[in-house]
This record gives structure tokens, sequence and C-alpha cells, in this order.
């Protein structure tokens, strides 16, 4: 590569900048000319213009990207502050089934309940039934668990 035309300034900037590197390998003398040469560039204003263009376009996309980000940051905020109050969103709500609904009614009327004891409501034989739904309600958020011994105690609120 042949060495470009650059002015004194920047050729006393350049034997500044190869003291500071050093010698760094066979790349050095290539990088240097490129430095210079893009150094000769900022002086031309078309190049310049083109080049805060360019900027502006990316940082265009850049604040787009950002505001989506934003606008999904909020709403999940949103539903992250709906589960900690407490209130289930009208969404989930109209979702659940008949039996699922009259579960987070006695949760709800109980203030805590365990799957026995749902089963024990629902006249179910077992508490696999119970337990298996009272977990799909925590999964959707519409319940919480809190574990206290063997015991496992389900309350409104999510997680």
């Amino acid at each position: 590569m042949k060495k470009r035309n650059i002015n004194p300034v920047d050729e006393a900037w350049l034997e500044e900048y190869s003291r500071y590197l050093g010698e760094v390998g066979e790349g050095y003398t290539e990088l240097t000319q490129d430095v210079a040469y893009d150094i000769e560039k900022f002086n031309d204003p078309l190049f310049i213009g083109a080049l805060i263009y360019r900027l502006v376009q990316e940082r265009e996309k850049t604040n787009k990207m950002f505001e989506q980000i934003l606008s999904e940051l909020k709403e999940i905020h949103t539903l992250l502050k709906e589960r900690e109050g407490g209130n289930v969103p009208t969404t989930s709500k109209t979702a659940l089934g008949d039996v699922d609904e009259k579960i987070v009614e006695l949760v709800k009327e109980r203030g805590k309940a365990t799957a026995k004891e749902i089963a024990d409501a629902l006249g179910y034989r077992g508490r696999n039934a119970a337990s298996a739904r009272l977990n799909r309600l925590y999964t959707l958020g519409i319940l919480k668990k809190t574990r206290a011994g063997r015991k496992v105690y389900y309350s409104l609120g999510g997680r």
C-alpha cells in the first residue's frame, strides 16, 4: 500500500501515534497509513455530511427499537403489578373453567387452602386432581404457593 499525502499536522500526529503504540507487528505500517487516510477524509465536507446522515439513520432505527422494547417492558411491568397486588387479570378469569373458578372462590373464602381441603370440598376421592388444578392455577399466576413443612398452601395473589 502506498503512502498517502497528508498535511504536516497529521504527520506529526502520526509520529506521536506511532511512538505511543510501538512496534506491534507486520500490519502496523498499513494500519497507520489507514488512520492517516481516515484523518485526511475527515477534512472532506461531503464525507462528513454522508457520515452524519448515516448516523442519523442508525439513531432513528435504534430509537424505534428502544421504543418497542420500552413498550414491552411496560406491559410486563403492568402484568407483574397485577399479580403482586392480588388482582386476577380479567383475561385469565374469563378463560377459567367452572371447576377452576370454584377453586379460586374457595381459596378466596378461606384465605388459603391445601390440595386435601380442595379435594374434600369438591368431592374428589384423592388429592391428585385437586393438586393438579391448583398447580395449573399457580402456573397461570392466579394463585401463590407457600410451603409449611409437608403441606403446600395456596392463596390468591400469584407469584
